[in-house]
């Protein structure tokens, strides 16, 4: 045989199948008709290793994804393959596995039978020696104890012609589990007979005190023993057994050539689940896991009296019978063996395959049947005893590479093994499977504790007492019980939808039907309870009840136990006690005659009439139906009735059929919640769907919670006020708005020591802390709330845990499988494929990491995914979501008809090949999906091996690294400038994306640039020509030649625009969502820690470009817990990747308003790059003038357009300073001493010099701008002036092409930016929309939302109402297409701002409380300190001035928590004007109503209104709001004279600045205070809320006289001798 031939005799597939047999079956007996039995004479080696259970728990109870299964499997299979390899050289058949033991046969003929015991001692005492005791690398110890046996032994062959098992049975086979019994750790013990039996001149023993067996000791060296020649004489004794005499093949049956007739019998003996991963060629290491399952043993006890024969015919019976039971509900049998004088057959439900939902309840249903049936029907059966339980085991091989079996391992196997032995002649089962189950507590009985040996705290113990209608009768109560302090939580708009709808019943009292669907673990069932509350508080008759899955099988069941309830005699426990209280509610409703057709239905006992005993069984079913309208009829005309059904999917076809007739005829309300029907789940009935899709039904499908909600729910669930922000994140992204996952994976932290609990502190103030950028909000948030403690707490998380290593709680896991399993292999391996990229992937690169596929099978496989909702085309549902959005808000209610399939109805065979068709070319064009449910990818992922898992991540990482660079719409490059090139070692993979060739795109728009060029620098060259002539040309006429040269701009980058058909639009955010995120991610699962911090870093400045700080946050978090997890000596971080670090977690701080934290880590990070900054205003004086040479040696040096080679590292650090710097002044710019601004000064003029040394036009255009906002924000015109021009003319060397042209489109930007805030509004509007006609040319639409926000304040500050409506219009359009929650905000800001200040309306005030109140937890909002501010204010405003003070308050505390965490933006100062106004109107209220609290009040105002004077410095257009306020405070104060001063100097800064809207609002509020003649009347109060809506199109001509609605600022009269109570002093009030 040539070695090509041994290799393919090797992997075939007979040596694959007979590695799961031992030699007793592949060289038996195949001609024999099951059942049989074949007797024979052997030796037989039992190994029992103790401490296997203990290591399956110590690997499934982590929650670290870090302990696999694939390393449990190598633990276990290192050990007892090689126990398994000694047994086999030794010549011996292992015959079964058995959970942490192994059975071993030596079968020899009678005569030799004491040399092949000697021979097993050899075995055994080789094990002990070599193996006895192994440590392993989790700190357990594995040991090994030996019991031998010898003499007669019969093979029992069960089953039938698709599955078969065999045992052995006899009393060699019960003496062999004895001696292991008797043995400890490390000893050999050997059985009576085998100690009658062996040569005991040789064998040295001790004996057992009160035992017949005795403990091997040795093998004595006697001369005579010839050890060569005792060998091959056992060798010649075993060739029957055909044991292998070549040294390097253990087994002959592993090198069985190919035989399909063998084959095909061997194949019985092996379950069908590792059948398939065998033909699929999959490794034995795919078949291992860990994995929670249900197990069920059985136990048969025989009588005495039995023989083999009753034996086998009753082991063949019960086989057959549980094989009929649990294989339709994917059940399987996995061992049958025999001991102690019982039989024992181990099933298993919810293997690779065939994981079902409800398996708990089907291995309970079938547990129950099982008994029934053999405790009846099996001969000289005396006792059936069975334990079930359920939770994570390790499923998979155990054993040799050439002799193995899949069996399971775990706590939950020997506790079932314990139950069945410890509680006999019943059913038991665990607390797990109870709950799993979700069968009524009344089918279960709970039991006295035992205690059960090798089995430590099992839990309560119950009985199960078995699915009977008698059991069930009447009981069927909502699980779910409302609780005052657990209240439901995201579900209002639910509940306020039956409130609205049984309001409309009650006027119309016509039927109808709420049915509630969402998915397992949406909190229907709390949902219900809290609907059955509402109703009964409301006076109404609420009968409500929960199914479950039985009670589709149960006729009838739904309306009859409805009925009970109705009548009151669900709790009557006697048949007499029913038959009152019968008779009391039905006489007089019902004639007496029939009252006996009750009988059946609710077990009573009335005399039966002659009438009804004349009536067919048809007649009396319309007869009782009829009884049943008249009872309910009766009851509806004296109350409303609502009937409520929880699970309502689980009830019986008859019960439809009533409840269709009787909402029919008689008025009554339900409430059903149910599950969607799966893919191959059970169609409702035809009356069922036809009530489903009734046009009285309304259908709301349940959403997910908003990640708001989930944070609130882990609070409530934890007893806590706060979690730690790690935890919520964790949270967010794990539960995935599902409540029940939140609640399993917080219990399965809780299991594992991961949350710790402290006391609140009382430091509500909390600022400068990095942890609690985001936290802080949410922990006032919920302290506001009444709390039933007095001591608050919060929750955190244990040190130096991983999150995201955290692995899914086994129940969740249960819930993921059960749908994977459902799946045929090759949807499976897309899936676990694609879990492997993330929750979301590219179909390009599946296709790259899918092993051997083609595109047609991977495009076919992909189109039933998503048919079957496993997967969904991200596109689609992007453009779906962005159309729900523009017709009404994200977490509206899901309302909608539904076109229900019923049982019975076929389908158009051609239309499904379209469809399917159709959904193939669908998914062709789709280049990113998603998972439906993300745990499903969570769950898939997690059944690879971590060897598997690393060679996909690395194949993932590889293929993504070329495409982790921002879009070519922004330039391409690194997010961090040049980032590439200043850590060591990413140039190797990342450089060949900078080799590549420019995109055609960039080419033709070049050759537009190029005609701009050539055309424009001539006329620019003979302005500067002409400019140098005027020493002091003026700055307007800079600005309006700007302005022309950026009207060239847009005509021609239009031209070139035209010649590019489909020029694409920014991309970055889907590069950093879909690319360096997953990169970080793929590095992280290979430990490349240096790579992982790359691209960490990358995604979190990505993120703060694209204004998302809080995902920023997210992910600079992570990589500050990757550079902890790594030790100082393995690290090897860069100081620059350090600094980058400080600098985006400095310019986070910014954003999110801490001001001191963020100048903190800016400087912090400027010392990482060796740059100082002095700290006292003599060093900055010095640094200043060293700053200022080098300034003015850089302005002589001529402009270098060409940068130098060989610079990029040093360019990668300039522009980190540079950047640094540039927060830096903005930050001291904040700061109100005189000092803070020469720091401020010093730090933008660093920012030019590291600009001009760059030599990037670029960058030193941006800096020249920020220098010149610097000296405008300190009063330096000419500075500002200048600098502001040299910017303007320093942008005609840029290219109009790529990021040059972004450049000038950003300058625009500043300009108009810095106009709005001086008050040139006009000059504001037209760099406006020219800086919006270049975002639309560019495609930036987030760019394009901030200059359009800017333009619609300067239309409407300049009471341009007319085009401030189509801009603001532009802006709503635009966020809702991008899906831009910020821009949404912003077009918010200005709907309220509208209705609020001019007296019309875009939006409905409802519309725009409703998205604040929707999205007031939005991680991206939340970190928008200064949009929110104005959001709330504004609110704040509007029920103030409606004196709705009880909703003015909550917003107004929102907003108060947020005003020290601003900055002083334009943004920013809007919001404190809108403040402090609320202010206003709150001190007016104390001055009326509370007089005692006004002295306070008025302080915090006043104090604020200097502060909000000073912010407006940075802003001056909102100067004249502040001086609005002054007056109207003094006025209400009792100081008239004041009250004018401020009033006036209003008038003047309004004319000033341009600011008309304020103007129009001043000449109302004069006339109201000082010059009216006439008491006026408050239009806004008399339109508010319907003002007239000023559609697009319309002109101002045709809103009428909306010019009067402007709000009264009202004077409360005050006692002048004692404006303030005397309870206040003078020195507190001052």
């Amino acid at each position: 045989m040539t070695s090509d031939d041994k290799k393919q005799i090797e992997i075939s597939n007979l040596g694959k199948v007979a590695a799961h047999v031992p030699d007793l079956i592949v060289y038996g007996d195949f001609s024999q008709e099951v059942p049989f039995i074949e007797s024979f004479d052997g030796v037989l080696l039992f190994v029992d290793i103790s401490g296997f259970t203990a290591l399956t728990e110590k690997f499934s109870m982590t929650t670290n994804l870090d302990r696999s299964a694939d390393e449990l499997t190598l633990a276990l299979n290192n050990y007892v393959g090689d126990i398994v390899e000694e047994v086999l050289v030794f010549g011996g058949d292992v015959l079964k596995f058995a959970g942490d033991a192994l059975l071993a046969l030596w079968k020899v003929e009678r005569c030799h039978i004491n040399d092949i015991i000697t021979l097993a001692l050899k075995c055994s005492f080789s094990i002990q020696q070599e193996y006895g005791v192994r440590d392993t690398e989790v700190g357990l110890e594995l040991r090994v104890k030996i019991g031998l046996s010898a003499g007669h032994i019969s093979k029992v062959v069960v089953g039938d012609n698709r599955h078969q098992y065999f045992l052995v049975i006899g009393r060699a086979v019960d003496e062999v589990r004895l001696a292991q019994n008797l043995a400890k750790a490390s000893e050999i013990i050997l059985s009576p007979n085998c100690w009658e039996l062996c040569d005991r001149k040789l064998i040295e023993v001790e004996k057992i005190k009160d035992e017949r067996a005795v403990k091997f000791r040795y093998i004595r060296n006697t001369l005579d023993f010839d050890a060569e020649e005792f060998f091959d004489r056992c060798t010649q004794h075993l060739y029957q057994n055909r044991i292998c005499d070549n040294f390097e093949i253990l087994r002959n049956a592993s090198v069985l050539p190919p035989n399909d007739k063998l084959e095909k019998c061997l194949r019985k003996y092996v379950m069908r689940n590792i059948l398939k991963k065998i033909d699929d060629n999959q490794p034995l290491e795919y078949l291992s896991e860990l994995r929670p399952v249900t197990i069920v043993f059985v136990n048969l006890q025989f009588d005495e009296s039995a023989n083999t024969h009753h034996l086998c015919k009753a082991i063949q019976d019960a086989n057959t019978k549980i094989a009929a039971i649990i294989y339709p509900l994917s059940g399987k049998i996995n061992k049958v063996f025999m001991f102690d004088k019982g039989c024992t057959l181990l099933c298993i439900f919810g293997l690779p395959g065939d994981k079902q939902s409800d398996e708990g309840a089907n291995a309970l249903d079938s547990a129950n049947k099982i008994h029934a049936f053999c405790s009846t029907a099996l001969m000289k059966v005396r006792l059936v005893s069975i334990g079930v339980t359920s939770g994570p085991v390790f499923c998979g091989v155990v054993g040799h590479r050439l002799r193995h079996e899949y069996t399971v391992i775990g706590r939950k196997v020997n506790l079932a093994a314990r139950m069945m032995m410890y509680y006999p002649g019943v059913v038991t089962c665990d607390a797990v499977t109870c709950v799993k189950s979700k069968l009524p507590s009344y089918f279960f009985e709970e039991l006295p504790l035992i205690e059960m040996k090798g089995v430590l705290n099992p839990g309560t113990v119950y009985k199960f007492l078995g699915v009977t209608e008698k059991t069930m009768i009447y009981k069927a109560y909502l699980s779910r019980e409302r609780c005052e302090y657990y209240p439901l939580l995201g579900r209002k708009k639910e509940t306020d939808l039956f409130e609205n709808l049984l309001d409309d019943f009650k006027v119309k009292r016509k039927s109808h039907i709420i049915i509630y669907e969402g998915l397992m673990g949406y909190g229907k069932s709390q949902l219900l309870a809290e609907i059955a509350f509402l109703g009964q508080e409301a006076g109404h008759r609420v009968v409500a009840m929960e199914l479950t899955k039985i009670n589709v099988w149960q006729n009838f069941f739904v309306i009859r136990t409805l009925m009970a309830m109705f009548l009151g005699i669900d709790t009557c426990k006697t048949y007499d006690a029913r038959q009152y209280i019968l008779v009391t509610k039905i006489r007089g409703i019902v004639k007496e005659e029939y009252f006996c057709l009750l009988n059946n239905l609710y077990h009573v006992k009335f005399p039966t009439s002659e009438e009804v005993s004349k009536m067919s069984n048809d007649t009396k079913n319309e007869k009782l139906e009829e009884i049943l309208f008249k009872i309910l009829k009766n009851g509806v005309m004296k109350e409303v009735l609502i009937f409520v059904i929880d699970e309502a999917q689980f009830m019986d076809p008859a019960s439809w059929d009533f409840l269709e007739n009787l909402l029919r005829n008689i008025g009554i309300f339900v409430v059903m919640s149910l599950s969607p029907t799966t893919r191959r789940g059970r169609l409702p009935c035809a009356a069922a769907a036809r009530l489903m899709s009734s046009e009285d039904t309304t259908y709301v499908q349940l959403r997910e919670l908003t990640p708001s909600v989930i944070v609130q729910k882990a609070c409530q669930d934890l007893g806590v006020v706060s979690i730690a922000r790690e935890l919520e994140t964790f949270l967010i992204q794990r539960s995935h708005g599902n409540p029940l996952y939140c609640e399993e994976l917080l219990r399965n932290l809780h299991l594992n020591n991961v949350l710790q609990f402290h006391m609140l502190e009382d430091d509500e103030e909390r600022e400068d802390e990095w942890d609690n950028l985001f936290t802080v909000t949410a922990l006032k948030t919920q302290t506001s709330k009444t709390s039933r403690e007095s001591d608050s707490y919060i929750c955190t998380i244990t040190q130096n845990v991983k999150m995201h290593n955290i692995m899914l709680p086994p129940t969740l896991k249960g819930i993921a499988l059960a749908e994977l399993d459902n799946m045929n292999p090759s949807e499976q391996m897309v899936v676990k494929c694609a879990a492997i990229i993330g929750a979301t992937f590219s179909t390009e690169l599946l296709f790259h990491i899918l092993p051997e596929w083609t595109k047609m099978k991977m495009n076919q496989t992909l189109a039933a995914l998503v048919e079957s909702h496993i997967f969904k085309c991200f596109d689609e549902r992007k453009e779906m979501n962005a159309n729900q959005i523009q017709d009404d808000l994200s977490n509206e209610l899901c309302l909608s008809i539904k076109a229900v399939k019923s049982m019975g109805q076929e389908s158009d065979l051609g239309l499904v090949v379209a469809n399917r068709l159709q959904q193939e070319e669908s998914v062709m064009q789709c280049k990113v999906m998603g998972f439906c449910t993300p745990l499903l990818q969570e769950a898939a992922y997690e059944l690879w091996l971590k060897s598997q898992k690393r060679a996909l991540h690395l194949k993932c990482a590889s293929y993504l690294e070329s495409q982790a660079h921002r879009c070519l719409c922004c330039g391409g490059g690194d997010f961090i400038p040049f980032h590439r090139y200043a850590v060591e070692g990413m140039l190797r993979n990342i450089d060949l994306q900078s080799t590549q060739k420019k995109s055609s795109k960039e080419s033709i728009l070049n050759e537009a640039a190029m005609v701009l060029v050539s055309e424009t620098l001539k006329k620019l060259e003979q302005a500067d020509q002409g400019g140098k002539s005027h020493a002091l040309s003026r700055a307007e006429d800079t600005e309006m030649k700007f302005l022309e040269r950026m009207d060239e701009i847009i005509m021609l980058t239009e031209m070139g625009k035209k010649r590019i058909k489909n020029l694409s639009s920014c991309e970055c955010e889907e590069i950093v969502e879909y690319i360096t995120i997953p990169l970080s991610q793929h590095c992280v699962a290979v430990e490349d820690t240096a790579r992982a911090l790359y691209y960490l870093l990358e995604s979190a400045c990505g993120y703060v470009h694209l204004s998302n700080n809080y995902m920023a946050f997210t992910y600079l978090n992570t990589a500050e817990l990757l550079l902890k997890s790594v030790s100082p000596k393995q690290r090897n971080i860069s100081l620059f990747e350090e600094s980058v670090l400080h600098s985006l977690k400095g310019e986070v701080s910014y954003n999110m308003g801490q001001i001191n934290l963020a100048k903190k880590l800016m400087k912090k990070a400027l010392s990482l790059l060796k740059t100082r900054f002095p700290i006292t205003i003599v060093g900055a004086f010095i640094k200043s003038m060293v700053e200022t040479s080098k300034h003015r040696s850089h302005q002589k040096k001529p402009v270098s357009w060409q940068m130098s080679s060989g610079r990029e590292k040093k360019l990668a650090v300039l522009y980190q300073q540079g950047h640094c710097l540039s927060l830096l002044w903005q930050l001291f710019s904040l700061d109100l001493a005189t000092s803070s601004k020469k720091f401020s000064r010093l730090a933008a003029l660093m920012n030019v010099n590291c600009a001009e040394e760059s030599q990037d036009e670029s960058q030193i255009i941006s800096s020249y701008m920020e220098f010149s906002l610097c000296c405008q924000l300190m009063g330096h015109q000419h500075e500002w002036m200048k600098y502001e021009l040299m910017a303007i003319r320093r942008s005609t060397h840029l290219r109009v092409v790529g990021e040059e042209l972004l450049i000038i489109a950003k300058l625009a930007m500043s300009l108009a930016y810095m106009k709005l805030c001086l008050g040139n509004l006009p000059l504001a509007v037209q760099l406006g929309y020219r800086a919006h006609e270049l975002c639309v040319q560019l495609k930036k639409p987030k760019l394009d939302c901030i200059v359009l926000n800017d333009l619609f304040n300067a239309l409407f500050l300049r009471t341009r109402y007319q085009d401030s409506v189509h801009v603001l219009s532009w802006l709503g359009e635009l966020s809702t297409r991008d899906d831009n929650v910020i821009g949404q905000a912003l077009f918010v800001t200005g709907c309220l701002d509208v209705m609020l200040y001019a007296g019309f309306a875009c939006k409905s005030f409802d519309y725009c409380l409703d998205f604040v109140l929707n999205n007031h937890m939005n991680c991206i909002l939340m970190s928008q300190n200064s949009i929110m501010l104005g959001l709330y204010s504004s609110l704040a405003i509007w029920f103030g001035r409606l004196q709705e003070w009880d909703d003015f308050i909550e917003l107004f505390e929102q907003a108060r928590r947020l005003v020290r965490r601003t900055s002083a933006s334009l943004y920013a100062n809007h919001g404190f004007c809108k403040f402090v106004e609320c202010e206003a109107l709150l001190l007016r209220k104390y001055i009326e109503e509370r007089p005692e609290k006004a002295p306070e009040m008025r302080n915090k105002i006043i104090k604020n209104l200097e502060q909000a004077s000073t912010q407006c410095s940075t802003s001056p257009i909102y100067y004249s709001r502040v001086y609005h306020m002054k007056a109207y405070v003094q006025l209400m104060l009792g100081q008239d004279e004041n009250s004018q001063s401020f009033l006036e100097k209003a008038f003047e800064d309004s004319e000033v600045y341009g600011n008309h809207l304020e103007q129009s609002w001043l000449e109302i509020t004069k006339e109201w205070w000082f010059t009216g003649k006439c008491p006026m009347e408050d239009y806004w109060l008399k339109t508010a809320p319907n003002f007239p809506i000023w559609e697009v199109g319309r002109a101002e001509k045709d809103m009428g006289a909306f010019h009067k609605n402007k709000y009264l600022l009202n004077v409360p009269e005050l006692d002048i001798d004692n404006p303030f109570p005397s309870s206040v002093s003078e020195e507190e009030i001052s």
